[in-house]
């Protein structure tokens, strides 16, 4: 067994999967781009010669060799036979790594036997894996890394496979899961968290790790892979060339989640939703850590849609420690579910967040507790003074006309009423309006008059114009002012149907995503103690931003 000194940090493995491009060429540019590993899924290639020619002769590099079976997500249906034999063959072309199902070792004699002369086995001291621990023999091998792969759930109880895989013969051992939500992943990183540091320790005897949830909810093992020290995870070559779901592109994992920054101290941020795979939030928020400085990694947790998923899983992220969470960005449809958590933990609230009856920021204070706000408020008033209004003194006393009385309009209310505005609450439903008018302590008018509003800035915090709706506007052109401002929260399409009008009549117009950067600077104050211009994140977000993903103010 290797010393702790001898085992590197988490490795970045490249699975390959297809014999297009040539299969040295997918190598090299693997290994340009930062894969210390290359894991060729002959299953999936299907070219064994094209295989056979890339580890011909004994190849420089780290390589997995993986013919996986259809029952655990592969694409080898042939007999068992022939792909031992295969194993056989092109094993004797590494030393690298060789990847087999744990099932299928248990059940086949002839596999052990076989891979017993291409693989040095780890000497287990007993359980079930003692009877083959003494196949060693001949030259410096290939090492073992034994698998198991749930494509239906992650068990309540994941301790009995794990001993089972920890007791195999296998220097690595590797379970994969389906997680439900966010939750599920956490329970694969808490277990990951007691074995990976253990077999970094010198004194240890046991296999080294590799664990992962796949799917949305399994990005943040894959990332966090590296904080837990598991022996690999995986990242495909480019979009579209992923072997399991939920693997992010090299790329990605290199640069948005800062992979070779992550440390076992690296505290941990992220995005709750569901869903929030088009959030840019991860994307916003790691780049300005990296310029600050700041060691941290901001992840999407996709948490399923009721209030008992959102406890559960903060309760799941609170109790594990390792994890150190310390910040968290909520949005649909937990932000309430948030406001509720807190209570009834007996965290605190602000006073901002309780009137607005939502939080979209958690913090994590000193002590390990918790403290909530709401940003999207403030976001849409900082907006406001860096693309408009300059200060709040020019702010103070607008008259204002808000469309919507859902949860963003009653976050933008509140703060533009903090600010000195006039404000009036135009909603389809008239009863909703004239309940939060009441609520909150200002005007309410009936949607039809909207258009009557005498108001310098005019706010849409409805859904209406949001792709794929795009010739939808709530406001007709006709009825918009010259030097009017007109601020669009919806942020997809960014240049709505309303804004596009509006520049058209000589309006000064906000888009939604002039509010995401407003929100998203407020947060990195409240959790980092810093503060980052507008201008900062704009800059940031340009430099990073995919035209064809869209951006939520809320996330």
């Amino acid at each position: 067994m290797r010393s702790s000194a001898e085992r590197s940090p988490t490795r970045l493995a490249v699975p390959l999967s297809s014999a297009e491009p040539p299969l040295a060429e997918q190598v090299r540019a693997a290994r340009a781009g930062g894969a210390e590993l290359i894991e060729l899924r002959v299953d999936l290639i299907g070219d064994v010669a094209a295989v056979a020619e890339v580890l011909l002769p004994p190849p420089a590099g780290g390589f997995i060799l993986t013919i996986r079976c259809a029952e655990e997500g592969g694409a080898w249906q042939a007999d068992d036979a022939v792909r031992i034999a295969l194993y056989e063959q092109l094993g004797l072309h590494l030393p690298g790594w060789i990847d087999v199902e744990f099932a299928t070792w248990q059940r086949s004699a002839n596999l052990r036997q076989k891979l017993g002369l291409v693989c040095e086995l780890r000497h287990t001291g007993g359980g079930t894996g003692s009877e083959w621990a003494g196949q060693n023999v001949g030259r410096p091998k290939n090492r073992l890394i034994l698998s198991h792969h749930d494509f239906r759930t992650t068990p309540a109880d994941l301790e009995p496979l794990l001993a089972d895989l920890a007791s195999s013969p296998a220097h690595v051992v590797k379970a994969v899961f389906t997680p439900r939500d966010a939750t599920d992943a956490l329970r694969v990183l808490t277990a990951l968290s007691r074995r990976g540091h253990a077999a970094r320790d010198v004194t240890t005897a046991g296999p080294e790790w590799i664990l992962l949830a796949m799917g949305e909810a399994g990005l943040c093992t894959r990332v966090l892979a590296r904080k837990f020290d598991a022996f690999l995870t995986f990242a495909a070559a480019s979009e579209g060339a992923e072997s399991a779901p939920g693997q992010p592109t090299l790329q990605t994992l290199r640069h948005c989640y800062r992979w070779e920054e992550l440390g076992r101290r690296t505290r941990v941020f992220g995005v709750l939703g569901w869903p929030v795979r088009h959030s840019r939030s991860p994307t916003l928020h790691n780049a300005a850590m990296r310029v600050a400085g700041i060691d941290g990694v901001y992840l999407p947790f996709p948490v399923q849609p009721t209030e008992g998923a959102l406890f559960a899983f903060l309760d799941a992220a609170t109790a594990f420690e390792e994890l150190d969470a310390a910040g968290f960005s909520v949005t649909l449809p937990h932000k309430e579910h948030a406001l509720a958590w807190l209570r009834a933990r007996g965290y605190g609230v602000s006073a901002l967040a309780a009137r607005c009856g939502a939080v979209n920021t958690l913090i994590r204070d000193a002590d390990g507790g918790w403290y909530g706000d709401n940003t999207d408020g403030c976001g849409a008033r900082d907006a406001l003074i860096a693309n408009v209004y300059g200060d709040m003194e020019s702010l103070h006393g607008e008259q204002v006309a808000i469309l919507g009385a859902g949860g963003a309009a009653r976050a933008v209310a509140v703060t533009m009423l903090d600010a000195g505005c006039a404000v009036t609450l135009y909603n389809r439903s008239r009863e909703r309006a004239e309940a939060l008018a009441a609520e909150l302590g200002c005007a309410a008018a009936p949607w039809e008059q909207r258009t009557d509003a005498d108001a310098g800035l005019l706010i849409n915090c409805t859904s209406v114009g949001l792709w794929p709706d795009v010739n939808d506007t709530p406001f007709p052109a006709e009825s918009l002012r010259p030097g009017q401002v007109v601020f669009d929260t919806i942020y997809h399409p960014r240049e709505t149907r309303l804004l596009l009008a509006a520049r058209a009549h000589g309006c000064r117009v906000v888009d939604g995503v002039a509010m995401f950067i407003g929100q998203a600077a407020a947060q990195f104050q409240l959790w980092h103690g810093q503060t980052t211009s507008l201008h900062t994140l704009q800059a940031l977000l340009d430099s990073t931003a995919n035209p064809n993903t869209p951006v939520n103010p809320s996330q």
